[in-house]
């Protein structure tokens, strides 16, 4: 079992460090920079565009892609506490398939994904919890449970 301060780096992080380093990129050198296939990055730069991590901009018939300005640990709230921008495992398995990234990548773009929202899913866990008047002893006891199922 990995120490719990050990942090899964994923090709989509990778990617994520090629993008921040070049500011702007194109599909192919990126996949070179990878050593990965072209239609394998492609599939994972779809998914980041459509997630907002990515923008896409076009030259000629190149495709090059930039961190999208607004995306980097922004996490929308709506009046009610509701995480807006959270999904569910089988959405977002769903979402990956429609967009054919290979399966090999997609649980560990999840395991990121949890990662980066685990504070926001705490804190919905908890409210919702506290709603439905949950003694707080059992509050951290379920959420520990839920922990040992991700």
């Amino acid at each position: 079992m990995a120490p719990k301060d050990a942090v899964l780096r994923t090709d989509a992080d990778e990617l994520l460090d090629i993008v921040k380093r070049s500011r702007k990129i194109s599909v192919e050198e990126a996949a070179k920079k990878l050593k990965m296939p072209l239609a394998s990055v492609q599939a994972l730069v779809d998914f980041l565009v459509e997630e907002r991590v990515f923008g896409i901009e076009y030259k000629f018939t190149t495709p090059y892609v930039y961190l999208y300005k607004d995306s980097i640990g922004q996490i929308k709230i709506r009046e009610k506490g509701f995480m807006e921008d959270l999904i569910t495992k089988e959405q977002f398995y769903k979402k990956a398939k429609e967009k054919k990234i290979p399966y090999e990548y997609i649980e560990g773009i999840w395991r990121k994904y949890l990662q980066e929202n685990l504070v926001s899913i705490r804190e919905e866990f908890f409210g919702k919890s506290r709603e439905k008047k949950v003694p707080e002893g059992a509050i951290q006891e379920l959420w520990n449970k839920y922990l040992s199922y991700l």
